[in-house]
């Protein structure tokens, strides 16, 4: 089975899993600084932070 990659523009991500008969419980990420990639510890899936797009988190 391939790696599924997500790119996305947020330093926080919410993942669920798939599907909800293969899902998991939902999970918040957050990228550190300096991080470009988190993995989900339940199924694996990957996010990668877009070219452009900060870790930093404002207020």
């Amino acid at each position: 089975m391939a790696k599924e990659i997500v790119t996305v523009n947020s330093a926080t991500v919410a993942c669920e899993g798939n599907a909800p008969a293969t899902g998991h419980p939902k999970v918040y990420l957050t990228f550190k600084a300096g991080e470009r990639e988190v993995v989900c510890p339940y199924c694996s899936r990957t996010f990668v932070l877009a070219a452009g797009a900060s870790a930093e988190q404002g207020h």
